[in-house]
C-alpha cells in the first residue's frame, strides 16, 4: 500500500503546486486501482494552503490579517475538494479560489511572495513546427 500511496501523494503534491489536471486526475486513477485492488483508506489531500504560506521570503507574514483571509478562502476550497474529490465543481472552485489567491498574495505583498506555479497567467503558446 505504501508504493501506491506514495505514488498518490506524489501526484498530489505537483497538483497542490501546478494546479493541472492531469497531475489530479491521474492521482484520482492511482486511488481507483487502489480500491479496485480492496484498499479502501486512500485520501487524497490537496494542500496548495501549506505551499502557498511556505512561499513568503518571510514566514511570518503568512500571519498577517490579509494573508490569513486569503488562506482561509482556500482552506475552505481545498477541504471541500479533499471532501469530495469527484465533485466536478469543487475541483473547478478549487483551481479559481486557488489562482485568485494566489493573484492577491502576489499583488499584496509582491516579491516578499514567490508564486510556487513559475506559469500561472501565462498564456501558453503553440509550437511552430
Amino acid at each position: 500500500m505504501t508504493a501506491t500511496t506514495d505514488k498518490m501523494n506524489g501526484l498530489m503534491d505537483q497538483f497542490s503546486v501546478t494546479l493541472n489536471k492531469k497531475h489530479f486526475s491521474a492521482a484520482m486513477q492511482v486511488r481507483d486501482e487502489a480500491k479496485t485492488s480492496g484498499i479502501e483508506d486512500v485520501q487524497l489531500r490537496v494542500h496548495a494552503s501549506d505551499i502557498y504560506k511556505k512561499s513568503f521570503t518571510f514566514p511570518q507574514i503568512a500571519h498577517n490579517d490579509y494573508a490569513v483571509e486569503q488562506f482561509e478562502a482556500l482552506g475552505i476550497a481545498e477541504a471541500n475538494l479533499n471532501n469530495d474529490p469527484t465533485n466536478v465543481d469543487a475541483y473547478e472552485a478549487f483551481v479559481k479560489t486557488a489562482d485568485d489567491v494566489a493573484l492577491n498574495l502576489k499583488e499584496r505583498y509582491k516579491d516578499q511572495w514567490v508564486d510556487p506555479k513559475d506559469d500561472r497567467g501565462v498564456v501558453k503558446k503553440e509550437e511552430d513546427n
